[in-house]
């Protein structure tokens, strides 16, 4: 791969984040290549050493995600967390698809609001998410999957998110069906 290839990839990333490629598609060094469960495509996403402190995301333009209701999309990631990381002893990435009832249930459980605040904070911080690639949303199909981000999540984090994902109840627990096939 040439300089200028390379570059124009580092600026696709910093630009838009994650890039969805074919999985024929070259991409340079530095960049996490993620295979979606069907081989269809790929993700290519930016490699940040586990060690590097958050400036250097910061130094190499990488867009950090800011976000409006930062607790209920916090709350949102984890519940999606809680649905489509089936075993937590085992890689984030890919995940299994969650129905947006899961979800829902999950949320509920955790936050004290009616239906219908509860259901539009679930949408709001779902499309947040996914405009920043921490969850893929169909939203025709109302399922979530968990991002291409969550892969670059370091061992410290996941070692504080399985913490996360076993305190949470699960949609089992509060009588919400798994998705077909899960």
């Amino acid at each position: 791969m040439t300089e200028a290839e390379t570059a124009l990839w580092w600026a696709r990333v910093r630009a838009s984040g994650p890039q969805r490629v074919a999985p024929s598609s070259a991409f340079p060094s530095g960049m996490l290549r993620l295979v979606e469960p069907d081989v269809t495509a790929v993700w290519l996403l930016a490699a940040v050493p586990e060690t590097a402190r958050p400036s250097v995301a910061e130094e190499l333009g990488l867009p950090v995600l800011a976000v409006e209701h930062p607790n209920d999309t916090a709350r949102v990631l984890a519940a999606c967390l809680r649905c489509c990381w089936a075993d937590p002893t085992g890689p984030m990435w890919p995940g299994r698809p969650a129905s947006k009832d899961e979800v829902a249930a999950v949320l509920g459980a955790i936050i004290n609001r009616t239906e219908a605040a509860s259901n539009t904070a679930l949408l709001g911080a779902i499309r947040r998410l996914a405009g920043a690639a921490w969850l893929l949303w169909d939203e025709p199909g109302q399922t979530v999957r968990l991002g291409p981000r969550v892969a670059a999540w370091g061992s410290a984090d996941l070692s504080a998110l399985r913490e996360l994902w076993r305190m949470m109840p699960s949609s089992a627990d509060i009588g919400c069906g798994d998705v077909e096939g899960s």
